[in-house]
């Protein structure tokens, strides 16, 4: 006990000496989750004000086009800037880029012939919508859809116009029928443990996002100082004093979980404070404490155990920086750190189980955001302690092998 108690000491007074490693742990992901929350907040805002903004031209200038459009108008989703009738389609498209406009709709000449029963005027293109090219596909396709059943409901609204008294009397009341559909549906989001009314957010992913990256990063002041002993003789010298090779990774171990820990704690207070104070949502909090500190200790191990493997095996600090900043990236880009899985095409999420960040992701964002506990998290803990005890057991191999020698 004394023995552990001397090596923890020695530890933590090494560490005092490495100061902008530390740093960079704290720094680095608060910087990111402040970026990326305000970056992504509309990617993720579908309940808020936002809205696409869309030119409009109407060539008709008719009863049923305006109609048309004044239906459109009503949906909240879109704010429409009206140009003169006459407008050619080179102007639009020289406006679009003058003012980032990423669409235009031109409503043609001839739109009122909708309610004409003849096949060849009911199949003749009424719109044209210009979209940029860098649109991505499926925001041009909703966008799509919800202008063909607007048009569907104007066509019907102007084909039974002046029926009203005859429908009345058939007990059908225009209003009901010609109602948007989207005010009869309610949206709740599902969590593990029940249905909740929690909307996701930017916030949700990128705090337990960064923070499961900036853990990994502890491979930077553990290599500085784990060469650094290394170097000067200093574990040579602790294993001539009997001190064991599990007893001087569990050295390691406990001083770098409790800066983990530090490290849970200041990222969610900057996304519950923070964050909104700059204009973003504010963190939102699961209700599995248990769960939170399961899923956190189990990260904290893989990683720590990742970073002791690499400078185990590492010559100098800047080829364990090299390799632990390399091998970082590349997982936190497949683990869905970078970039939110749900983004990813399915062969890329398909792949992203091959990265552990993914798995401590996935536990933070059961707390998180799917309301989890225990239970839910299980799993990714058990996959993470069993990566993190492999790579520890080889880094105890490595590292009696180069004592020997």
């Amino acid at each position: 006990m004394i023995k552990i108690l001397y090596i923890l000491k020695k530890e933590f007074l090494v560490m005092g000496r490495d100061v902008h490693s530390l740093m960079v742990l704290f720094i680095m992901p608060v910087a990111f989750i402040l970026i990326m929350s305000l970056a992504m907040r509309d990617l993720f805002d579908t309940h808020g004000v936002n809205q696409i903004k869309i030119l409009v031209v109407n060539q008709d200038n008719s009863d049923p086009s305006r109609a048309f459009i004044k239906t459109l108008e009503n949906l909240r989703t879109f704010s429409f800037h009206h140009m003169a009738d006459s407008t050619g389609i080179d102007f639009i498209r020289h406006k679009m880029f003058q003012e980032d406009y990423k669409f235009a709709l031109v409503v043609e000449k001839g739109f009122s012939l909708i309610a004409d029963s003849n096949e060849s005027n009911t199949a003749r293109r009424q719109m044209i919508l210009l979209v940029k090219p860098s649109v991505n596909r499926q925001t041009y396709t909703i966008l799509k859809n919800t202008f063909a059943a607007s048009l569907a409901k104007a066509r019907v609204a102007y084909l039974i116009k002046g029926q009203e008294e005859m429908l009345a009397y058939a007990g059908i009341d225009i209003e009901k029928v010609m109602q948007p559909t989207g005010d009869l549906i309610e949206t709740r989001y599902v969590s593990k443990s029940k249905l909740k009314f929690k909307v996701p957010t930017s916030v949700q992913q990128s705090v337990p996002a960064w923070l499961v990256f900036s853990m990994f990063f502890v491979v930077i002041p553990i290599s500085n100082t784990f060469i650094a002993e290394r170097n000067y003789g200093t574990l040579l010298r602790l294993q001539s004093m009997n001190i064991s090779t599990g007893l001087l990774l569990v050295g390691k171990l406990l001083p770098f979980f409790i800066v983990n820990l530090i490290q849970v704690v200041l990222m969610i207070l900057v996304g519950i404070y923070v964050v909104p104070f700059l204009g973003g949502d504010a963190l939102t909090m699961g209700d599995s404490y248990g769960g939170l500190l399961l899923i956190t200790t189990a990260v904290s191990f893989c990683s720590i155990s990742f970073a002791l493997l690499v400078a185990s095996v590492a010559k100098t600090t800047e080829h364990a920086t090299t390799i632990g900043g390399v091998f970082n990236i590349i997982l936190g880009a497949l683990g869905g750190i970078m970039i939110p899985k749900f983004v990813m095409p399915d062969f890329m999420q398909t792949l992203s189980v091959l990265s552990p960040m993914s798995w401590g992701l996935d536990g933070f964002l059961d707390i998180f955001l799917r309301n989890g506990n225990i239970l839910d998290v299980m799993k990714e803990s058990l996959l993470l302690f069993l990566i993190g005890l492999v790579m520890l057991s080889t880094t105890a191999i490595i590292i009696k092998r180069k004592l020997s020698l």
